[in-house]
């Protein structure tokens, strides 16, 4: 495809000269004035603009900056005959001008700079189109993020409803911690990422451990225990959840050092995964369980302030406390929306545990004992 040079003087011979020289290798279209060529701006796909400085009306500055706004991305040539060095400069940079041609100029220079023109539009073209290409890949791999996230989670909800909706309530709860510590965008889209996903790993746990409702063996606590590594292993090195990975894997440390899996002690816990850890014992005591029911609001703040400290970061305790107060059951409205906008399916905590009490039942009538831990 030959790219279309707009050529502007208002006198002819000059215009036919510079077609002369520049149509073997492109396509010209003529003006006479200022005027006619923004016209012809508006209807052709213009890659240059040489224009003459002197013309009546408008003058070939003007043109240049009018244009501007009609072709952003065409490449300005000016001829001129100025003397004046310091009015040719702003001249220049008012216009946007790639270049200024003294007259008279010389047939093969003027070639020559006709093609380093063309050259660097084409080369804006490229970066502009890689620009956007690069945006669309980007916005295309959030949506593929965004739509896994879902899916996983839902896929662990439905694998055990007693912990439905846990992980959106979860990444709400850190949500409110994250805003109250004053915490950037950025920080509470990796901070939200982290919630939703913390407990992905688990999707790996056989459900004779995550449905059993007495205290788990050793064995079964070991297994239990490898799920934030597996959560991190399934999110993988997509770069956009790297943030979030690195909470999810650490977000059963404790402050001591007691907690898994590289027992990391106090501030070498990432802040992300500290407080999603509160978070999560939070609404893990808030919401009733296959081994027990729930606690209640009141009795779990006073847990998190037991073990401020020892497992949870007291700052971080404070600041849930400060938020949710030590009486009254808060108002799960109140939650702050996803940051994302990320939607999961919202799960009343009352309902929850019925496909468990279900299959308590199915195994009941079959004479066997009354507890999905014999479900393989």
């Amino acid at each position: 495809m030959r790219h279309k040079i707009l050529l502007v003087d208002d006198e002819e011979a000059n215009v036919r000269l510079l077609k002369r020289v520049l149509s073997d290798e492109y396509d010209t279209i003529e003006a006479l004035n200022g005027q006619d060529g923004l016209n012809l701006l508006k209807e052709h796909d213009i890659s240059l603009i040489i224009t003459d400085q002197r013309m009546p009306g408008m003058t070939g500055v003007q043109l240049l900056k009018e244009s501007l706004a009609v072709r952003p991305d065409a490449i300005r040539i000016l001829l001129t005959g100025y003397t004046d060095v310091q009015a040719l400069i702003d001249a220049i940079n008012s216009g946007h001008v790639y270049k200024y041609v003294p007259k008279p100029w010389d047939r093969d220079e003027l070639k020559v700079t006709v093609k380093r023109a063309i050259e660097t539009y084409e080369l804006k073209q490229r970066n502009t189109q890689l620009v956007t290409d690069l945006t669309g890949a980007l916005s295309q791999l959030e949506e593929v993020s965004l739509g896994t996230i879902r899916a996983l989670a839902d896929a662990l909800d439905a694998k055990c409803d007693y912990t439905s909706g846990h992980s959106l309530r979860v990444s709400q709860y850190a949500l409110l911690i994250g805003k109250n510590m004053g915490l950037t965008p950025v920080e509470l889209r990796d901070l939200e990422l982290g919630g939703i996903l913390h407990d992905i790993g688990k999707i790996g746990v056989p459900e004779s451990i995550l449905w059993k409702p007495a205290k788990l063996t050793p064995e079964e606590t070991a297994i239990m225990a490898e799920h934030p590594v597996k959560s991190a292993q399934i999110i993988g090195d997509l770069p956009s959840l790297q943030k979030a990975k690195c909470f999810v894997m650490h977000h059963h440390e404790f402050m001591d050092g007691s907690g898994y899996p590289d027992k990391l002690v106090g501030d070498a816990i990432p802040l992300g995964a500290r407080i999603i850890l509160v978070a999560d014992a939070y609404d893990a005591m808030t919401s009733d369980r296959p081994y027990r029911k729930a606690i209640g609001h009141e009795r779990a703040i006073q847990e998190l302030k037991k073990c401020a400290g020892r497992q949870f970061d007291p700052k971080i305790v404070e600041v849930l406390v400060g938020v949710l107060g030590e009486g009254a059951e808060p108002n799960p409205h109140e939650l702050p929306a996803s940051h994302l906008g990320v939607q999961l399916a919202s799960i009343d905590p009352k309902q929850t545990g019925r496909q468990f009490l279900r299959e308590a039942e199915r195994l009941a009538r079959q004479g066997k004992e009354s507890s999905p831990a014999e479900v393989s």
